[in-house]
């Protein structure tokens, strides 16, 4: 049976528990598109990036599933910002039903060609806490590169950590480098790199020598995810393109020494798919000691996929189901805000497949797809029942949810980011 949460306290535990923690989709003109949660706001209010151009929505429809449900979150637009398409979001109400899938799959069991094999898997978070415990070979490798990036850059540092300072948390939230090119005169790199207005707030927390007029900033990624640190270059003058060009290839090199040094402790199974789509896949994967440690229900992976000789990359899921079959144990898997370049080799492949555009249609559009004239049909803020069960009972598909980022990666606290008044709730 179909629930609608209204209440606020319960709302506020579904925000904090689900929408804050797991791949979150919104739903737009029919279509769905993945999201970032960039903060939580008063328990019911939601920062996000919105993706393509800005809108005069007043309403979004932000949805998720999870252990066998779907939440469909029904939120009110109360602020925007046009210059970097973050939203500020109230929700009205979140619909509980039960989750159907409602994408075409590619099934490879009995597929002729070429299976697809997964490898390099690893946890996300046990990623971030294995750098609190770098050894030697790391420390060195750490050194090495900070020693060559002094030679062109005599105030620069390089920080890795397990734990993320103001700096790299502003970074990881906004998904931007930092690159100012005078802060006297308020000018950055453009609109590509943390908002002026953002570094201001975070030198006035984290001082820096009233020399400095000039600020680069690149984040360390594995694989281009996970944020493990940052190279930051401060220069009395002002730095360019170049500078800043010449400093991510450092964080690129330094990101590549760290994994090819072996430190990460990634699986070293090569798992088969049996199925695949553009939301998700499902693979094998034998029982081990690495297994049990890595592996369940809300924890994110992060794995190196080959779908055929040319197709083939670094991708990012949340495991949605393990189920134990008479082989070993299925995985099943929701890719989870993927880069360009992964998302454009899981298109082309599906593509391939199913045929342009197969299997698009978005999770829950079933409900707007009614026959004209029927009762059922409503605007989407209107879907909502009057259904609103107690606190207890609405966090019951939540239990045992594992949080993907144990460092906070979503803030509790939005920063002021210029936004244009919304409508008022």
């Amino acid at each position: 049976m179909d629930k609608t949460v209204k209440e606020a306290d319960a709302l506020g535990k579904i925000l904090q528990t689900l929408f804050a923690r797991l791949p979150v989709s919104i739903d737009i003109k029919g279509r769905s598109y993945p999201v970032k949660i960039v903060g939580i706001k008063d328990s019911l209010y939601l920062l996000v990036s919105i993706p393509g151009k800005p809108s005069s929505e007043k309403t979004r429809i932000l949805f998720l599933t999870h252990n066998f449900h779907f939440f469909h979150g029904v939120f009110t637009v109360t602020g925007r910002n046009a210059n970097n398409g973050l939203e500020l979001l109230r929700v009205q109400a979140v619909k509980v039903s039960e989750a159907k899938r409602s994408q075409r799959r590619v099934e490879l069991e009995s597929s002729e060609s070429d299976p697809i094999i997964i490898h390099n898997v690893i946890n996300q978070q046990h990623l971030r806490k294995s750098i609190g415990f770098v050894d030697k070979s790391v420390e060195e490798i750490i050194q090495r590169h900070a020693k060559k990036i002094k030679e062109s850059y005599a105030d620069s540092l390089v920080y890795l950590s397990d734990r993320m300072d103001n700096r790299l948390r502003i970074m990881y939230n906004f998904e931007q480098s930092i690159f100012v090119i005078n802060r006297h005169e308020r000018s950055s790199g453009g609109s590509n790199f943390v908002p002026m207005e953002e570094y201001l707030k975070l030198i006035s927390l984290n001082k820096i020598e009233s020399r400095f007029v000039s600020e680069i900033c690149v984040l360390i990624r594995y694989k281009n995810y996970t944020p493990l640190g940052y190279v930051q270059v401060l220069s009395e003058k002002s730095m360019d393109t170049e500078d800043y060009n010449n400093i991510t290839l450092f964080s690129a090199a330094i990101s590549r020494d760290v994994i090819n040094s072996g430190f990460f402790q990634e699986s070293k199974e090569k798992c088969i798919v049996e199925d695949i789509s553009r939301m998700g896949l499902g693979f094998l994967h034998p029982q081990s000691i690495f297994f049990s440690r890595s592996f369940a229900v809300g924890e994110t992976l992060l794995f190196d996929m080959q779908m055929n000789r040319e197709l083939k990359g670094t991708f990012r899921g949340v495991i949605r189901s393990i189920v134990n079959t008479d082989r070993m144990f299925r995985v099943g898997c929701q890719f989870f805000n993927l880069n360009a370049r992964e998302e454009q080799l899981l298109n082309q492949f599906v593509d391939s497949k199913l045929g342009p555009d197969g299997g698009k249609q978005a999770p829950g559009t079933e409900e707007k797809n009614r026959q004209p004239g029927k009762p059922e049909e409503s605007t989407q803020a209107e879907q909502v029942s009057e259904i609103s069960p107690p606190a207890s009972d609405l966090v019951e598909a939540s239990s045992g949810l594992a949080h993907s980022e144990p460092d906070g990666s979503v803030m509790e606290e939005i920063p002021n980011m210029g936004f244009d008044s919304g409508e008022s709730t």
